[in-house]
């Protein structure tokens, strides 16, 4: 179990991360959209005046963003946006989710990378509700289908490049970008394939990315390459905690043919312990973290 910090250590973790959070935007460093939206799940379940106080004025200058040639990364925005709106009456978030909606579509099919492309599939039907579902939802189904049935072959897992699968196969972030896709392709709608494959491709993962047993995850190198070694792993536990929810839901276990003797939750759990010793180098690049351990904290 997740508990090789002490006691409460998750709760000192998600604070670490708020206090470096706060202290960004006070001197106006650019902060991106995961930390923001750490700071925006921290206030609702707190309420806290000073976290308020913070997300205003950070929340109007990402509402204010164009979004015209957006990179791969600018889908964080997405639940950002759907979740500030929800709480929130200035109609700009939900403006501003439209026009990223829109400007991601319009990359699709020019992106020859899957991870990337799944990335902006599956923020986009995370956010549907922003704008058409009814049109954006089968659209974006269609992509995906799209870049996974030409990527994909049974038991090696994904390519890296739709036009030439076989060039590079088995890297991280496809497998995690494409299984969180399918997955909410699966809440979208219901189809039970969707999230089987997404168990499929998380069980590659499993097998060929990580030591399970240990707490060596991926690769471990310095500068850009370490601070996506984090975010990646990050994402992988919260794709295994999803996993984990479906087995817990009667009609899935039911309908599914499941991987034998598998503990998703557990396995979210040694990635979270794993970068716990490291998670503060990365600064307020760890936000990914916190919104992990929220998201772990939340379901148990």
């Amino acid at each position: 179990m997740l508990d090789d910090g002490g006691p409460g250590w998750e709760e000192r973790a998600i604070e670490w991360l708020i206090a470096r959070i706060l202290d960004a935007l006070a001197r106006d460093y650019a902060v991106g959209p995961l930390a923001l939206t750490l700071l925006l799940r921290r206030y609702c379940t707190t309420d806290r005046a000073e976290l308020a106080d913070a997300l205003g004025p950070a929340l109007a200058a990402a509402a204010a963003r164009e979004f015209d040639n957006p990179v791969p990364a600018d889908a964080d925005w997405l639940p950002l946006f759907v979740e500030s709106a929800a709480v929130s009456d200035d109609a700009r978030l939900r403006g501003a989710g439209e026009r990223l909606i829109a400007a991601l579509r319009r990359q699709w099919g020019a992106r020859g990378e899957v991870g990337p492309a799944a990335w902006s599939i599956g923020a986009c039907l995370m956010a549907a509700d922003l704008v058409d579902p009814r049109e954006l939802i089968p659209a974006a189904i269609d992509e995906l289908e799209r870049i996974v049935g030409a990527a994909y072959r049974p038991g090696v897992g994904l390519g890296n490049l739709v036009c030439m699968p076989e060039a590079v196969r088995g890297l991280l972030g496809d497998h995690v970008r494409a299984a969180s896709a399918l997955l909410t392709a699966h809440e979208r709608t219901g189809r039970l394939p969707y999230a089987m494959l997404a168990e499929e491709l998380m069980q590659f993962v499993l097998r060929t990315s990580w030591d399970r047993y240990e707490d060596g995850f991926v690769d471990r190198k310095g500068g850009d390459a370490c601070n996506k070694s984090l975010l990646l792993n990050c994402e992988a536990a919260r794709v295994l905690m999803r996993l984990a929810a479906l087995h817990g839901t009667p009609a899935y276990r039911d309908a599914a043919v499941l991987a034998p003797g598998v503990d998703y939750a557990e396995d979210a759990a040694r990635v979270l312990v794993a970068f716990e010793p490291e998670f503060r180098d990365h600064g307020v690049n760890a936000a990914v973290y916190g919104i992990a351990l929220t998201e772990w904290v939340r379901r148990s």
